[in-house]
Parts: C-alpha cells; sequence; structure tokens
C-alpha cells in the first residue's frame, strides 16, 4: 500500500506484473511485444516445460482439461480467428462440451477466439494442435453462481453477496495506518481474494461438478473392441476373412488433426500368418453383404495396413483378408491412444456377430 514502485510520483498504479504460464506452450506462441506473459520463448517456465515433457514421454495421453479460474466456461480452440479445426474434431470437442455445460449450472461451452478473445501459446492448443488431444480450459468460478439465477451481477448485488453471505472474509474494515513516508492513512476495503476465486464454502460442490465432467470427459476416451467377425470359403483352401474394430466412445482414436499433420503413429491392422497360409491382398468393406467389393489397399505388405485416420468415434470400420491356405491367423490392432487388441481367427467358415453392451453408469460386478 502506498508504494511508488518506479520512482514516478505516482502511487500504486503499477502492476505486480509477472508471466502467464498459459501463454508459454509452442502452439501459435508470439512474443511478450504481441502476446502478455508469453516469456523469452515456449517452455522457457519450468512448469510447463515439466508438463510438456511428461505428455510428450506419453502419447497414450487422449485427453486433456486445462482448470483456469474464474469465468464460467467450457473453452475449446481455436484461439485464434486464422486457424480451423477438421469438422469431426470440431464435432466431438462440442459433444463433449456441451454435456459438460449440462453437468457444470451456468458454465458455457465456447470457441476460444470467437467467444473470448485471442490467445497464443495456449495449454489447451499445444495439447490438441501438437498432440492430437480432445482438449478444453475450464475457468471455475462464475458470478452467476452467486444468487444461483444464471444472470451476471450488478455491482450492487456483488456487494450484497459479500456483505450477506461472506461476512468480513474479503473485507477489511477501514482503519488508520501508520505510513513510513505518508503518515496516517486510510486502509481497507475487499482482499484479492473478493473476486476471481470461488468462496471456499462453495468449493465441494464446484470441485465436484468438474471433477464428474473430467470423469465423463475420460470415460469418452477411445475404447476399441473387436466387432463382427465373418469368414467365408473362397475356393480351394482360399478364405475371405472380415473382422471389425470397433469404438463405441465420442472420441476416436486418432483425431483428424493428428492424422492430417502426422502427429504420433498411425493405427495399424497386422495379420501374421503361419507356414501354412499367407495374405494375398486386403483392405476395407462397407458391409458384411456378399456383393460388397472389397476396396484394395495398394501396399507390398499386404498382411499390414495403416490406418491413418483411426476408428472415428461412436463407429466402426470392417477390414477384410484374402487368404491363401489353412490354419490360424492372429490379427493386432495397435492404436497410440486407443490401445492394443489380439484375436485369432481359424481358417473355417464361422461368423461372430458384434456384442452389443448397454452402458450403465454403475458396472454389474462380475458373478463370483
Amino acid at each position: 500500500e502506498g508504494i511508488d514502485n518506479d520512482d514516478d510520483g505516482r502511487v500504486n498504479e503499477d502492476g505486480i506484473g509477472g508471466y502467464d504460464p498459459n501463454r508459454n506452450w509452442p502452439a501459435d506462441w508470439q512474443p511478450e511485444w504481441i502476446q502478455y506473459g508469453a516469456t523469452d520463448y515456449p517452455f522457457s517456465l519450468p512448469e510447463t516445460r515439466a508438463i510438456g515433457e511428461f505428455l510428450l514421454d506419453h502419447p497414450n495421453v487422449a485427453a486433456a482439461q486445462s482448470f483456469h479460474n474464474s469465468g464460467g466456461m467450457i473453452l475449446q480452440g481455436p484461439s485464434a480467428s486464422y486457424m480451423s479445426y477438421p469438422a469431426s474434431d470440431v464435432r466431438v470437442h462440442t459433444e463433449i462440451a456441451n454435456k459438460g455445460g449440462e453437468m457444470l449450472p451456468f458454465y458455457d461451452p465456447m470457441i476460444a477466439y470467437k467467444d473470448l478473445y485471442t490467445v497464443h501459446g495456449g495449454e489447451d492448443g499445444f495439447t490438441y494442435e501438437g498432440l492430437g488431444i480432445v482438449s478444453f480450459t475450464n475457468e471455475l468460478w462464475t458470478e452467476k453462481r452467486m444468487f444461483a439465477d444464471g444472470e451476471n451481477p450488478s455491482r450492487d448485488k456483488r456487494t450484497q453477496f459479500r456483505d450477506l453471505l461472506q461476512f468480513e472474509d474479503v473485507f477489511v474494515p477501514y482503519h488508520e495506518v501508520e505510513h513510513p513516508k505518508y503518515g496516517t492513512v486510510l486502509v481497507g476495503g475487499t482482499t484479492k481474494y473478493s473476486s476471481r476465486v470461488t468462496p471456499p464454502w462453495m468449493l465441494e460442490e464446484g470441485c465436484h461438478r468438474n471433477f464428474a465432467f473430467t470423469m465423463f470427459h475420460a470415460d469418452e476416451m477411445p475404447l476399441l473392441q473387436w466387432g463382427a467377425m465373418d469368414v467365408k470359403k473362397m475356393g480351394n483352401q482360399v478364405w475371405k476373412v472380415t473382422v471389425e474394430v470397433a469404438n463405441d466412445k465420442i472420441i476416436p482414436s486418432r483425431t483428424a488433426m493428428a492424422a492430417r499433420h502426422h502427429i504420433g503413429m498411425p493405427d495399424i491392422l497386422m495379420c501374421t500368418t503361419s507356414g501354412t497360409n499367407h495374405v494375398a491382398t486386403s483392405g476395407t468393406v462397407r458391409s458384411l453383404l456378399p456383393t460388397t467389393k472389397l476396396s484394395v489397399i495398394d501396399s507390398t505388405r499386404p498382411e499390414r495396413i495403416v490406418v491413418n485416420r483411426g476408428i472415428g468415434g461412436k463407429d466402426s470400420t470392417l477390414f477384410q483378408f484374402i487368404v491363401d491356405g489353412f490354419g490360424d491367423v492372429t490379427f493386432e490392432y495397435r492404436a497410440e491412444k486407443g490401445g492394443t487388441l489380439t484375436r485369432t481367427v481359424q481358417l473355417r467358415e464361422q461368423f461372430e456377430p458384434k456384442i452389443i453392451e448397454h452402458k450403465r453408469a454403475i458396472p454389474i460386478p462380475p458373478a463370483s
């Protein structure tokens, strides 16, 4: 109080300064003269560098949320008007954010640059644009919660909330103190905790709801499963083997952003043969109908299919292999953010439908 920080004859007009960790990420990073708080270069701060190194060391991370202090928002990119996201990824972000808006009263799903302001070097930009992770920024406190009416309170309403519900938690009564330079001065008023932070007695519900939204987000990470399997005999020891890889979750096994910019490893489906058989050709089909044509993948290694776009959210893909021989073949589907599936199939006529599971909020434990 009452300090001339820069000897210009003016008191208390200087901000406290400092850096902003949410401007220090390698995603459209800009220098200080364009983006305040960015510091010298991306990852120059130990906090951002530590998180960045962890994520780079764990490419399986498929969901991220960054918690900030005030606004009542579920923010998603783009963070600048000159950037654009693939439509399929926008749909994924929007579906999850809209559910968050239902779970978090008075929170609004928003596009950063369009509904708020431009951000250079933001964390959710790095995690999505740089790593292909479905990401959000949650602004935790919102004054709309003060009287739970969904309205931004007026100045009088904020004062009423402070006086009736916070008492003297965030207000220091005005009183005289002796200043070393100015003598007797009057000190008091609201503290720095009077705005932009959740009142302590309201934290439990706010934290619980944000935790629940985080868990919903996590539960919608890709979960790959084998679907239908069909083996048909085409001729003397020639087999048409069709396997389905399904993803019942919202988030794809590889985001379109990752596929577009070759971020991380693409999904791979391998058909491992034995000494009694080999793969002649392979590709994808649109259905299990006998008349469906094989969309052949032009490759010198037909036993290996590169699935650059992964398995979409709430979607599946039918892969087909033409195998010559007898015995067994083993399939392995490997996704960086969706895990690994394996199954062994006998070369004999057979069909297995996709198992339909009804999702429950609390799974029934298996019978012992």
